[in-house]
Protein backbone atom coordinates (compact mmCIF):
# COMPACT_ATOMS: atom_id res chain seq x y z
CA UNK A 1 0.00 0.00 0.00
CA UNK A 2 2.90 2.31 0.78
CA UNK A 3 4.44 1.94 -2.54
CA UNK A 4 0.67 3.10 -4.18
CA UNK A 5 1.17 6.36 -2.00
CA UNK A 6 4.89 6.94 -3.34
CA UNK A 7 4.08 6.10 -7.37
CA UNK A 8 1.01 8.72 -6.72
CA UNK A 9 3.13 11.27 -5.28
CA UNK A 10 5.96 11.75 -7.61
CA UNK A 11 3.80 14.50 -9.36
CA UNK A 12 0.06 15.53 -9.76
CA UNK A 13 0.30 14.14 -13.00
CA UNK A 14 0.91 10.62 -11.34
CA UNK A 15 -1.51 11.32 -8.60
CA UNK A 16 -4.13 11.90 -11.37
CA UNK A 17 -3.27 8.80 -13.59
CA UNK A 18 -3.53 6.65 -10.46
CA UNK A 19 -6.40 8.08 -8.66
CA UNK A 20 -8.15 7.72 -12.49
CA UNK A 21 -6.93 3.78 -12.68
CA UNK A 22 -8.21 2.99 -9.31
CA UNK A 23 -11.80 4.29 -10.23
CA UNK A 24 -11.98 2.10 -13.07
CA UNK A 25 -10.57 -0.77 -10.89
CA UNK A 26 -13.92 -0.16 -8.66
CA UNK A 27 -15.77 -1.14 -11.53
CA UNK A 28 -14.46 -4.49 -11.02
CA UNK A 29 -13.54 -4.73 -7.39
CA UNK A 30 -15.67 -1.57 -5.54
CA UNK A 31 -12.73 -1.26 -2.37
CA UNK A 32 -10.41 0.28 -5.15
CA UNK A 33 -12.83 3.41 -4.62
CA UNK A 34 -11.05 4.29 -1.52
CA UNK A 35 -7.85 3.48 -3.13
CA UNK A 36 -9.12 6.24 -5.39
CA UNK A 37 -9.93 8.71 -2.97
CA UNK A 38 -7.49 7.98 -0.41
CA UNK A 39 -5.14 9.27 -3.57
CA UNK A 40 -7.20 12.75 -3.92
CA UNK A 41 -6.72 13.24 0.03
CA UNK A 42 -3.38 12.58 0.48
CA UNK A 43 -2.77 15.15 -2.65
CA UNK A 44 -4.59 17.79 -1.08
CA UNK A 45 -3.26 17.08 2.65
CA UNK A 46 0.36 17.62 0.99
CA UNK A 47 -0.71 20.34 -1.26
CA UNK A 48 -3.99 21.78 0.02
CA UNK A 49 -7.21 22.03 -1.66
CA UNK A 50 -6.29 23.88 -4.88
CA UNK A 51 -3.50 20.87 -5.47
CA UNK A 52 -6.34 18.46 -4.66
CA UNK A 53 -8.85 19.96 -7.17
CA UNK A 54 -6.20 19.73 -9.72
CA UNK A 55 -5.48 15.94 -9.28
CA UNK A 56 -9.38 15.17 -9.02
CA UNK A 57 -10.47 17.17 -12.03
CA UNK A 58 -7.59 15.86 -14.93
CA UNK A 59 -8.14 12.36 -12.47
CA UNK A 60 -12.04 12.94 -13.51
CA UNK A 61 -11.10 13.25 -17.22
CA UNK A 62 -9.02 10.20 -17.64
CA UNK A 63 -11.86 8.47 -15.39
CA UNK A 64 -14.59 9.90 -17.58
CA UNK A 65 -12.74 8.77 -21.12
CA UNK A 66 -12.45 5.20 -19.46
CA UNK A 67 -16.02 4.55 -18.56
CA UNK A 68 -16.69 5.77 -22.13
CA UNK A 69 -14.81 3.02 -23.50
CA UNK A 70 -15.92 0.40 -21.12
CA UNK A 71 -19.55 1.53 -20.24
CA UNK A 72 -20.39 4.35 -22.71
CA UNK A 73 -21.29 6.34 -19.53
CA UNK A 74 -18.62 8.85 -19.32
CA UNK A 75 -21.12 11.10 -16.95
CA UNK A 76 -20.20 8.36 -14.03
CA UNK A 77 -17.05 10.19 -13.99
CA UNK A 78 -18.65 12.86 -12.80
CA UNK A 79 -20.63 10.89 -9.87
CA UNK A 80 -16.72 9.84 -9.45
CA UNK A 81 -15.46 13.50 -9.36
CA UNK A 82 -18.58 14.45 -6.63
CA UNK A 83 -17.46 11.52 -4.42
CA UNK A 84 -13.84 13.49 -4.14
CA UNK A 85 -15.13 16.64 -3.27
CA UNK A 86 -16.40 15.64 0.18
CA UNK A 87 -12.69 13.66 0.36
CA UNK A 88 -10.59 17.26 -0.36
CA UNK A 89 -12.70 19.13 2.25
CA UNK A 90 -12.61 16.74 5.11
CA UNK A 91 -8.49 15.77 3.88
CA UNK A 92 -7.81 19.99 3.39
CA UNK A 93 -9.80 19.90 7.52
CA UNK A 94 -7.46 17.42 8.48
CA UNK A 95 -4.42 19.80 7.22
CA UNK A 96 -5.47 22.82 8.94
CA UNK A 97 -6.66 21.12 12.32
CA UNK A 98 -4.46 18.22 12.44
CA UNK A 99 -7.71 16.86 14.28
CA UNK A 100 -8.78 13.21 12.97
CA UNK A 101 -11.76 13.53 15.19
CA UNK A 102 -13.04 16.97 13.89
CA UNK A 103 -11.77 15.42 9.92
CA UNK A 104 -14.28 12.26 10.70
CA UNK A 105 -17.07 14.40 12.33
CA UNK A 106 -17.11 16.08 9.06
CA UNK A 107 -17.19 12.88 7.38
CA UNK A 108 -20.20 12.22 8.86
CA UNK A 109 -21.83 15.49 8.43
CA UNK A 110 -21.79 14.62 4.56
CA UNK A 111 -23.00 11.35 5.37
CA UNK A 112 -25.97 12.90 7.03
CA UNK A 113 -26.23 15.48 4.00
CA UNK A 114 -26.49 12.30 1.88
CA UNK A 115 -28.75 10.47 4.08
CA UNK A 116 -31.48 13.89 3.64
CA UNK A 117 -30.49 14.32 0.14
CA UNK A 118 -31.65 10.30 -0.85
CA UNK A 119 -35.22 10.99 1.48
CA UNK A 120 -35.97 14.23 -0.50
CA UNK A 121 -35.27 12.45 -3.78
CA UNK A 122 -36.62 9.13 -3.05
CA UNK A 123 -39.86 9.39 -0.32
CA UNK A 124 -39.95 5.63 -0.23
CA UNK A 125 -36.27 3.91 -0.39
CA UNK A 126 -37.71 0.34 0.07
CA UNK A 127 -39.76 0.48 -2.72
CA UNK A 128 -36.78 2.13 -4.71
CA UNK A 129 -34.48 -0.86 -3.69
CA UNK A 130 -37.07 -3.56 -4.41
CA UNK A 131 -38.14 -2.12 -7.92
CA UNK A 132 -33.95 -2.76 -8.47
CA UNK A 133 -33.78 -5.48 -7.28
CA UNK A 134 -36.77 -6.91 -9.58
CA UNK A 135 -35.21 -5.31 -12.56
CA UNK A 136 -31.75 -7.08 -11.16
CA UNK A 137 -33.81 -10.68 -10.85
CA UNK A 138 -35.69 -10.02 -14.35
CA UNK A 139 -32.11 -9.76 -15.92
CA UNK A 140 -31.04 -13.01 -14.05
CA UNK A 141 -33.77 -15.28 -14.84
CA UNK A 142 -33.49 -13.92 -18.67
CA UNK A 143 -29.90 -15.32 -18.33
CA UNK A 144 -30.88 -18.71 -17.05
CA UNK A 145 -30.32 -17.65 -13.74
CA UNK A 146 -31.28 -17.88 -9.96
CA UNK A 147 -32.03 -14.80 -7.90
CA UNK A 148 -33.73 -14.53 -4.20
CA UNK A 149 -37.30 -15.07 -3.40
CA UNK A 150 -39.78 -12.69 -2.74
CA UNK A 151 -39.35 -12.46 0.79
CA UNK A 152 -35.68 -12.53 0.38
CA UNK A 153 -36.00 -9.69 -1.46
CA UNK A 154 -38.41 -8.02 0.53
CA UNK A 155 -35.26 -8.17 3.91
CA UNK A 156 -32.47 -6.86 1.62
CA UNK A 157 -35.05 -3.93 -0.02
CA UNK A 158 -35.77 -3.14 3.43
CA UNK A 159 -31.45 -2.36 4.73
CA UNK A 160 -30.53 -1.57 1.61
CA UNK A 161 -31.07 2.28 2.14
CA UNK A 162 -29.56 1.74 5.83
CA UNK A 163 -26.25 -0.27 4.02
CA UNK A 164 -25.79 2.62 1.46
CA UNK A 165 -25.54 5.09 4.66
CA UNK A 166 -22.93 2.62 6.16
CA UNK A 167 -21.04 2.31 2.89
CA UNK A 168 -20.95 6.04 2.05
CA UNK A 169 -19.69 7.24 5.55
CA UNK A 170 -17.31 4.43 5.60
CA UNK A 171 -15.84 5.58 2.24
CA UNK A 172 -15.16 8.98 3.10
CA UNK A 173 -13.86 8.22 6.42
CA UNK A 174 -11.86 4.70 5.46
CA UNK A 175 -10.06 7.19 2.58
CA UNK A 176 -8.70 10.01 5.33
CA UNK A 177 -7.56 7.90 7.58
CA UNK A 178 -5.55 6.15 4.68
CA UNK A 179 -4.40 8.90 3.21
CA UNK A 180 -3.50 10.32 6.36
CA UNK A 181 -1.65 6.70 7.31
CA UNK A 182 0.04 6.96 3.58
CA UNK A 183 1.31 11.11 4.57
CA UNK A 184 2.58 9.58 7.54
CA UNK A 185 4.31 6.72 6.27
CA UNK A 186 6.11 8.86 3.34
CA UNK A 187 7.03 11.83 6.09
CA UNK A 188 6.44 11.13 9.43
CA UNK A 189 7.25 7.31 10.51
CA UNK A 190 5.10 6.44 13.48
CA UNK A 191 2.80 10.26 13.17
CA UNK A 192 -0.33 8.43 11.95
CA UNK A 193 -0.13 5.55 15.07
CA UNK A 194 -0.03 8.27 18.32
CA UNK A 195 -2.56 10.66 16.34
CA UNK A 196 -5.11 7.93 15.89
CA UNK A 197 -4.82 6.73 19.47
CA UNK A 198 -5.81 10.28 20.81
CA UNK A 199 -9.00 10.78 18.30
CA UNK A 200 -11.87 11.90 19.63
CA UNK A 201 -14.82 12.86 18.31
CA UNK A 202 -15.98 16.52 19.29
CA UNK A 203 -18.23 17.04 22.41
CA UNK A 204 -20.03 18.94 20.95
CA UNK A 205 -21.79 16.03 18.80
CA UNK A 206 -22.33 14.30 21.86
CA UNK A 207 -25.90 16.68 22.50
CA UNK A 208 -26.34 16.08 19.23
CA UNK A 209 -26.33 12.95 19.07
CA UNK A 210 -28.25 12.47 22.22
CA UNK A 211 -31.54 14.37 20.38
CA UNK A 212 -30.73 12.21 17.03
CA UNK A 213 -31.10 8.87 19.06
CA UNK A 214 -34.67 10.44 21.25
CA UNK A 215 -36.18 11.29 17.77
CA UNK A 216 -35.39 7.39 16.28
CA UNK A 217 -36.50 6.22 19.67
CA UNK A 218 -40.13 8.16 19.03
CA UNK A 219 -39.92 7.31 15.98
CA UNK A 220 -39.82 3.69 16.21
CA UNK A 221 -42.60 3.60 19.27
CA UNK A 222 -44.96 5.71 16.49
CA UNK A 223 -44.74 2.19 14.68
CA UNK A 224 -42.55 3.48 11.85
CA UNK A 225 -39.32 2.37 12.22
CA UNK A 226 -37.49 3.76 9.30
CA UNK A 227 -37.01 7.49 8.40
CA UNK A 228 -34.39 10.60 8.46
CA UNK A 229 -33.80 10.23 12.86
CA UNK A 230 -32.98 6.23 12.46
CA UNK A 231 -30.65 7.24 8.79
CA UNK A 232 -28.79 10.15 11.05
CA UNK A 233 -28.23 7.55 13.91
CA UNK A 234 -26.78 5.06 11.49
CA UNK A 235 -23.95 8.00 10.74
CA UNK A 236 -23.55 8.96 14.49
CA UNK A 237 -23.12 4.77 14.86
CA UNK A 238 -20.67 4.60 12.27
CA UNK A 239 -18.73 8.03 13.77
CA UNK A 240 -18.31 6.62 17.16
CA UNK A 241 -17.25 3.11 16.06
CA UNK A 242 -14.23 5.12 14.90
CA UNK A 243 -13.89 6.33 18.41
CA UNK A 244 -14.06 3.15 19.86
CA UNK A 245 -11.53 1.66 17.49
CA UNK A 246 -9.02 4.55 18.70
CA UNK A 247 -10.02 3.49 22.05
CA UNK A 248 -9.04 -0.07 21.46
CA UNK A 249 -6.05 0.90 19.62
CA UNK A 250 -4.92 3.46 22.52
CA UNK A 251 -5.41 -0.13 24.82
CA UNK A 252 -3.70 -2.25 22.88
CA UNK A 253 -0.69 -0.26 22.52
CA UNK A 254 -0.55 1.26 26.29
CA UNK A 255 -0.34 -2.29 27.83
CA UNK A 256 1.66 -3.34 25.13
CA UNK A 257 -0.61 -6.55 23.70
CA UNK A 258 0.56 -8.58 20.99
CA UNK A 259 -0.79 -7.45 17.69
CA UNK A 260 -2.86 -10.58 17.63
CA UNK A 261 -5.14 -9.07 19.89
CA UNK A 262 -6.11 -6.26 16.80
CA UNK A 263 -5.68 -8.44 14.01
CA UNK A 264 -8.81 -10.94 15.97
CA UNK A 265 -10.89 -7.48 16.24
CA UNK A 266 -10.82 -6.90 12.43
CA UNK A 267 -11.62 -10.07 11.45
CA UNK A 268 -14.23 -9.99 13.61
CA UNK A 269 -15.22 -6.90 12.44
CA UNK A 270 -15.63 -8.36 8.45
CA UNK A 271 -17.00 -10.96 9.69
CA UNK A 272 -19.79 -9.45 11.59
CA UNK A 273 -19.97 -5.74 11.06
CA UNK A 274 -22.90 -4.71 12.71
CA UNK A 275 -22.41 -6.53 16.32
CA UNK A 276 -18.97 -5.62 16.39
CA UNK A 277 -19.83 -2.19 15.05
CA UNK A 278 -22.42 -1.48 17.53
CA UNK A 279 -20.07 -2.49 20.00
CA UNK A 280 -17.07 0.01 18.87
CA UNK A 281 -19.63 2.71 19.22
CA UNK A 282 -21.08 2.07 22.83
CA UNK A 283 -17.34 1.59 23.44
CA UNK A 284 -16.79 4.97 21.63
CA UNK A 285 -19.82 6.58 23.30
CA UNK A 286 -18.23 5.35 26.53
CA UNK A 287 -15.34 7.17 25.97
CA UNK A 288 -16.73 10.13 25.45
CA UNK A 289 -18.59 10.26 28.09
CA UNK A 290 -15.73 9.05 30.31
CA UNK A 291 -13.03 9.80 29.11
CA UNK A 292 -11.09 6.68 29.36
CA UNK A 293 -7.78 7.29 27.97
CA UNK A 294 -7.83 10.87 30.24
CA UNK A 295 -7.39 12.67 27.20
CA UNK A 296 -9.46 16.03 28.78
CA UNK A 297 -7.85 15.68 32.01
CA UNK A 298 -3.95 15.97 30.34
CA UNK A 299 -5.67 18.64 28.39
CA UNK A 300 -6.62 21.05 31.39
CA UNK A 301 -4.23 23.94 32.23
CA UNK A 302 -2.28 23.34 35.34
CA UNK A 303 -3.22 25.50 37.91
Amino acid sequence: MRAIASLAMRSPTAASINAAAYAVFALFFAPFMIVSGAIVGLATLRGGFGKGMTVAVAAAVVAGLAYYVLLKQPAAAFFVGMTWLPTMFVAQSLRSTENQGIALSLCAVFGALYAVTARMLIPDVEAHWMAQLLDLAETVKNQGGTFFGAEEMTVIAGIMHEATIVVTCLYWMTALLLARWWQAELYNPGGFGSEFRTMVIPRVVSPIAAVVAALALLQMFSGNPSGLPSDLLVVLVVLFAFQGLALLHHRVNKLSLARGWLIGLYVLLVLMPHRVGLLLAFAGIADTILDVRQLRRRQRPKN
